[in-house]
């Protein structure tokens, strides 16, 4: 439906129903209306009030409330200048003013399209190039912009009218015989009812548990002597991956062999100076003097062992050259170390994971995030792995929207004891976001839409098909959801669906004739 938009002409449409609507004329006058006709009860029926404003007069036309109204009840030479509202509407001119609905369109009606019988292009298709001409058509409806039932349900019930039905009542499609339905390839199925649970469709894709990826680096620019695993290796917790050399680690090797030397002689100094103090030769001063040098001796040593441990290095190994371990056991998933080459601080050499689980990145748009919450159920199909699906739980949704994508990354984890998952992997996930309950589901292929309705057609004997107005719910991929309008076991139409279609619009040229209650 197109977006609502109401100008000078819906106003004209507005103040023309004023007029319908008013009991009394706009003339001062003394003459009483004729009593309302007496009810089944024997009484009198009393039209019904139309809703009014502040200023007692119908909401929609009160120039108080709509100043904008002004100047078309001007035009309309319908204007009190004394008391500055329009002359239909002034209840000093008129006391006895009075605003009913009635139950009776206005003349210039058209009862069969719910229009103004002057802009009726339905029936009068000459006046299509005025209103296009003039900005005011909806090509979606067929029907002037201004007037448009469907766009504008509220101005046919502000007329006393009742909105258009389509389709008609009764009407029905019969092709003209049953070789006309082989050639237009008409296709039907069953709506069924079953256990049914309103899903959301994602896409994503697979990657390594972050939790079990082990990147390892040097801690300062280093030259890499020798590689001693490659892609696809199977490694276990601590097994040399890489040797490296670093002048920083050398530095740090060297800062460790001097604080042990310090310390082995601090130690020595104190123990002399405990004696000759407990000989009373040396001053007690002079013991924790030599006690605080053992204490610094050790405060440097274990700093070098620190360093030495934080780069991976061995505390006796070569000069400068230590090995990058596995932190676990692993699979290594990428190599970027090659024998001779300089590597930078922080730059990783190998990477490291345990491929026993994976993570399923799902990308859930803005839109549909509120839904999605952890403990879901989630399944998943890969791009890759045709005909497979897993089953799994929503583990952890995002905080926070991507200001690229718009939309929250959600995350699954998946069992792969057998490592038939990859990372990379494209996948789509279907999010179960509400309980399941039993619904009447068809194709989507068997939806069509008209003129603002949602429609089925269902074959009711060979080449005898009727419409349906139905009323859809949630929907999966292939399958959507029967609210209202439509049980059980009735033989949708799937393919050819839209062919029957135009058969039921006005002006349809096709293979069949259509039926409504009235005849043929």
């Amino acid at each position: 439906m197109r977006a609502s938009r109401v100008g000078p002409s819906v106003l004209a449409v507005l103040l023309a129903l004023s007029a319908a609507s008013c009991s009394q004329p706009a003339s001062p006058s003394t003459a009483k209306a004729p009593p309302p006709p007496p009810t089944a009860s024997g009484g009198t029926s009393t039209p019904s009030e139309l809703a009014r404003c502040e200023h007692r007069v119908p909401a929609e036309l009160c120039t108080r409330c709509n100043p904008d109204l002004i100047d078309v009840f001007k035009d309309q030479d319908d204007w009190c200048g004394a008391h500055g509202v329009p002359e239909s509407q002034c209840f000093q001119c008129n006391p006895d003013l009075a605003f009913t609905a009635r139950d009776t369109a206005p003349k210039d009606w058209c009862k069969e399209h719910a229009v103004p019988e002057s802009r009726c292009t339905q029936c009068n298709p000459s006046l299509v190039a005025k209103f296009i001409e003039a900005g005011d058509y909806c090509r979606e409806h067929g029907f002037p912009e201004s007037v448009c039932p469907y766009c504008h349900p509220e101005l046919v019930k502000a007329a006393g009218a009742q909105p258009p039905t389509f389709p008609e009542p009764g009407t029905r499609v019969r092709l003209a015989s049953a070789e006309t339905a082989r050639e237009a390839g008409i296709q039907t199925r069953r709506a069924v009812k079953r256990p049914f649970a309103r899903t959301l469709d994602v896409v994503g894709q697979l990657d390594f548990n972050q939790n079990r990826l082990a990147q390892p680096s040097a801690r300062s620019e280093a030259l890499i002597t020798d590689v001693r695993v490659d892609v696809g290796d199977e490694v276990k917790a601590g097994q040399p991956l890489v040797l490296v050399s670093s002048g920083a680690v050398g530095a740090d090797q060297g800062r460790l062999s001097a604080a042990q030397s310090r310390l082995t002689v601090a130690r020595s100094a104190l123990e002399r100076k405990q004696r000759l103090a407990a000989s009373g030769i040396s001053a007690r001063k002079d013991v924790e003097t030599a006690q605080a040098e053992v204490a610094a001796a050790e405060a440097e040593r274990n700093a070098a062992r620190a360093a030495l441990s934080a780069a991976g290095a061995n505390v006796q190994g070569p000069q400068g050259t230590y090995a990058l371990s596995a932190p676990f056991a692993g699979t290594v998933v990428a190599r970027d170390a090659i024998a001779g080459r300089h590597a930078s601080a922080g730059q990783p050499l190998i990477q490291v994971a345990d491929l026993s689980t994976m993570w399923a990145l799902l990308e859930i748009p803005e839109a549909d995030a509120a839904q999605v919450r952890p403990g879901q159920r989630v399944t998943l199909t890969f791009e890759g792995m045709p005909g497979q699906t897993r089953d799994a739980t929503l583990t952890r949704v995002g905080a926070s929207v991507d200001r690229a994508s718009r939309t929250v990354r959600a995350r699954v984890e998946l069992p792969n004891p057998d490592g038939a998952l990859k990372a990379g992997l494209f996948l789509r996930a279907q999010v179960q976001v509400a309980p399941k309950h039993e619904a009447v589901l068809v194709p989507h292929a068997a939806i069509q839409r008209a003129h603002g309705q949602t429609l089925v057609f269902v074959r009711k004997q060979p080449g005898l098909y009727e419409p349906v107005a139905v009323e859809l719910g949630a929907s999966t991929r292939e399958e959507v959801e029967i609210v209202k309008g439509l049980s059980a076991g009735a033989e949708v139409v799937t393919t050819g669906a839209f062919l029957l279609k135009t058969e039921i619009l006005k002006d349809a040229i096709g293979a069949g004739c259509c039926e409504t209650a009235g005849g043929e």
